[in-house]
């Protein structure tokens, strides 16, 4: 793991010494709540490591979770769609017990169903497959799960963009969780961007919270023309004071075709 580690540190260094072409990037860095409609062009494979760390004190609570590498890997099959697999390596520290093994892991599409016209938005829709562990595996679910989501984007000005989301996602519950949300892409410089980020979670009437709302803050540079760097918080709206987290990872375009 740690041979790995280093290597996918120098992985963004050498790709820097390669031609670089000028076709426009896109990102899903991070792969939160909200993302962007763009997809991959066909042919092109994109890949997003990251890691991230947060401090969890809600509901009674005292857990740290961790990641070293966290990733999602973009293929375009075609001109409007691509494929996407995701996963992580995880561990936790949750009332002095430790664990620690695979999580998020996920198959899925996102395909391109308008390129938007005027005041008409961009329109994509996203389909993820959670693949479940069993009883051995603490972070992953003990079935088979399922997300659905409709992306929206609107570019309001040349230097800012307005993306926005619904969907459902299906769980270990009796019902689906529904997400819906929005987010600005503000560019400070042509290569800097600030992402400001809020997102609402509806568990249903069986919880005692129903809507939990959260908020997310994001700078991201372009190093390259196929090469961005990302960092990232997330804000519990309702439990301000009892969640932390940070997350820094890079966006790598590794064929240019």
């Amino acid at each position: 793991m740690r041979l790995f580690l280093l290597c996918l540190l120098f992985l963004p260094l050498n790709a820097m010494s390669q031609e670089m072409d000028e076709a426009e990037f896109t990102s899903d860095l991070f792969g939160g709540p909200i993302i962007g409609p763009d997809v991959m062009p066909k042919g092109r494979l994109q890949w997003e490591p990251y890691a991230f760390y947060q401090h969890n004190t809600m509901f009674g609570d005292d857990s740290y979770t961790w990641s070293p590498f966290a990733f999602v890997l973009r293929y375009g099959i075609s001109n409007t769609t691509e494929l996407r697999f995701q996963g992580a390596w995880m561990h936790s520290t949750d009332e002095g017990e430790n664990y620690h093994g695979i999580g998020d892991l996920a198959v899925g599409f996102k395909t391109k169903l308008f390129e938007g016209w005027k005041a008409v938005p961009a329109i994509s829709l996203m389909g993820n497959v959670y693949i479940p562990g069993g009883e051995n595996y603490i972070f992953l679910p003990d079935h088979f799960g399922g997300e659905l989501d409709l992306l929206f984007a609107n570019n309001l000005t040349s230097w800012c963009t307005l993306n926005y989301m619904g969907g459902l996602f299906w769980d270990d519950t009796p019902r689906p969780t529904v997400v819906w949300g929005a987010y600005f892409d503000i560019m400070l410089s042509e290569r800097l961007t600030l992402s400001l980020e809020e997102s609402n979670y509806y568990y249903g009437a069986d919880e005692e919270e129903q809507v939990q709302p959260w908020a997310c803050v994001t700078l991201s540079y372009q190093l390259k023309p196929r090469i961005e760097l990302g960092l990232s918080t997330d804000i519990s709206l309702r439990h301000r004071n009892h969640f932390f987290d940070v997350m820094l990872g890079v966006a790598w375009q590794i064929t240019k075709k």
